[in-house]
């Protein structure tokens, strides 16, 4: 059985809420479309953001949890969230650009590079006003690399006081934030600051929370299910909606309503967590092969919907039609997990064997060192630091798992 396959299910799950959203405010465009169905297409669109926000959390303080203050590891990290999330991002920024460039739009350079290195730009303010880089979602990913940078960062210390670094920077600059911007305006951050303390980094925080409990009490996949799992997500997600249809109807939304549909979006990771399914059934591995090509899908769906609304006109016209959103998503789906499988993938290998080839150059002075007075028990010396022979492997990972780098064994 697979670890990851709950992890993964879940993961589908968001990618799924973001893409149906974007599908039906893209048809909204040119069809008639209710202005509650628009209001509850962009409720789920943020609650696949904030369901990948916990995951991304989890998963970084569970696979790192016995690596805090390892030689290595913060070096490592880094290196590896490169791999996994630039390439394929810079591609699909060239692919808009190309787009834009194609139907005469004009472009900013000075976006441009911003949005590559991930650095969020300052917009004017006003009533829909929002940070967005050249590709759209990749607003999401200019989060993910702060916390990134700042999990690695506490990597450097010993696992109490990194965790509880990374907790107090994290509330505390939220706390900073408020000085700037009230936590019951809910709006789209506008600046710089108000970007990096919103609120919404809070969401990694308690992923890495999750990770840590699961680690600590050892519950991480105690139980085994199928269904029921796929039943109880489906009625948090409904409930979720179902509230917000009710008693929200609108966005920005109160901050109270906020915090409740955080706790359920915490809640369905906590399950996945939990929760160990069967992974040779058909819809599960359908389900995890959709959750391994999520980035691919989170990035590239855009570019499917327009696709599939192309190929839409032409055949039906710009009439209104629940069918669209289902096209256009298995458009997407099929093309995610092409581009996962063709394009992905290889890249991710390429440049890790690119990675391993420099870490080689970087073993300055390995030597076989005995343990023990046996020489089969060996650890190399890199950097002035020793490493064991079989470090710790985390049970799931998220992108390149963490391994001691060059270790020899001597041969008689």
């Amino acid at each position: 059985m697979n670890k990851l396959a709950a992890i993964q299910i879940l993961r589908a799950v968001a990618a799924l809420l973001v893409l149906v959203s974007h599908a039906i405010l893209r048809q909204a465009q040119w069809a008639p479309t209710d202005p509650l169905t628009s209001q509850i297409a962009i409720h789920i669109g943020i609650l696949g953001v904030w369901i990948f926000f916990i995951i991304s959390g989890f998963i970084m303080s569970y696979t790192y949890y016995d690596n805090f203050a390892r030689p290595g590891a913060a070096r490592q990290f880094i290196a590896s969230r490169i791999i996994r999330i630039v390439p394929i991002y810079w591609l699909a920024t060239a692919l808009e650009v190309a787009l834009r460039l194609h139907h005469g739009a004009g472009l900013d350079a000075h976006k441009l590079i911003c949005s590559l290195f991930f650095i969020p730009v300052a917009v004017e303010p006003g009533p829909m006003a929002a940070m967005r880089p050249t590709l759209g979602v990749g607003w999401t990913l200019n989060y993910e690399m702060m916390f990134y940078a700042a999990f690695a960062s506490v990597l450097l210390l010993s696992r109490r006081k990194g965790l509880a670094a990374l907790i107090a920077l994290m509330a505390g600059v939220v706390l900073t934030g408020t000085l700037f911007k009230p936590i019951a305006d809910t709006r789209s951050p506008t600046s710089l600051i108000t970007f990096y303390s919103d609120p919404i980094i809070l969401l990694f925080g308690v992923g890495v929370l999750i990770g840590v409990a699961a680690r600590w009490l050892k519950i991480a996949h105690t139980a085994r299910s199928h269904a029921t799992l796929l039943i109880a997500l489906a009625a948090f997600l409904a409930v979720d909606v179902t509230l917000f249809a009710v008693f929200v109807r609108t966005y920005p939304a109160d901050v109270e309503w906020i915090a409740a549909f955080w706790v359920i979006s915490a809640i369905c990771v906590v399950l996945c967590v939990t929760v160990r399914i069967d992974d040779t059934r058909w819809l599960t591995q359908r389900l995890v092969q959709v959750g391994d090509a999520s980035y691919s899908l989170y990035l590239f769906h855009f570019f499917a919907i327009i696709a599939a609304e192309k190929l839409w006109w032409w055949f039906f016209g710009k009439s209104e039609s629940w069918m669209f959103v289902p096209v256009s998503a298995v458009a997407a789906i099929l093309a995610a997990i092409a581009i996962h499988y063709f394009v992905e993938q290889p890249i991710g290998k390429r440049l890790r064997r690119v990675s391993a080839l420099f870490n080689k150059r970087r073993f300055v002075g390995s030597k076989a060192v005995s343990m023990g007075g046996r020489p089969s028990e060996v650890t190399a010396a890199w950097n002035g630091a020793a490493l064991p022979l079989k470090p710790s492997r985390p049970e799931l990972s998220s992108g390149t798992p963490f391994h001691a780098d060059m270790v020899h064994r001597r041969r008689r």
